[in-house]
């Protein structure tokens, strides 16, 4: 695993949003919550905090930025898939977790899809993109294995989010890149 140094630039209050829905099940999941692990622990040393809101059809987990290890770990090891992606409700409910206190807010998103679940699903995630940001917070994507229509939705999303966009086409990839997102905001 590549080490990766950080500028301080303040405390750094990251919520790792990860998608749960019924594509997700398997390894890209399991992968996905070792990445989710190894972030908890590298950005606790750090002395930064780290949230997570786990989100398929429905929020399903929803932890306020902390520094409790043992909380984190416990609830990533829980995580199960099923059914729609909704990122909408991933990025709004981010909105208020998120502490008052003046420092870097960042939401990390993981998903293998498009957003699934509402009228407009796209157009809604996009402006819920807008309202983080309005609300001080940046929004990152990590896609994994997207198709076109997919890669051109993310763009757009984190272009909005004034986030960062990865592509993870193999899996073993997925630690490396969200310890990079984490240390490109920290």
């Amino acid at each position: 695993m590549k080490i990766f140094t950080r500028q301080a630039k303040g405390k750094v209050f990251i919520i790792y949003g990860l998608d749960a829905s019924g594509s997700m099940k398997g390894a890209k999941l399991e992968t996905c919550k070792k990445a989710g692990i190894a972030l908890a622990f590298k950005a606790l040393e750090e002395k930064d905090e780290v949230g997570l809101i786990v989100f398929g059809q429905k929020i399903q987990t929803a932890i306020t930025p902390c520094s409790d290890f043992t909380l984190l770990l416990k609830e990533i090891t829980r995580i199960h898939a099923a059914k729609e992606t909704d990122l909408t409700a991933c990025i709004l409910y981010s909105i208020n977790l998120f502490p008052s206190q003046e420092g870097t807010k960042h939401l990390l998103l993981l998903t293998d899809a498009m957003p699934t679940v509402g009228d407009d699903p796209q157009r809604a995630a996009l402006e819920a993109a807008e309202k983080a940001v309005a609300a001080g917070i940046t929004v990152s994507l990590i896609g994994i294995k997207l198709d076109k229509s997919a890669r051109t939705f993310a763009e757009k999303l984190v272009e909005l989010g004034k986030g960062r966009f990865y592509v993870v086409e193999n899996l073993e990839e997925v630690d490396k890149i969200v310890l990079m997102d984490y240390c490109g905001y920290s």
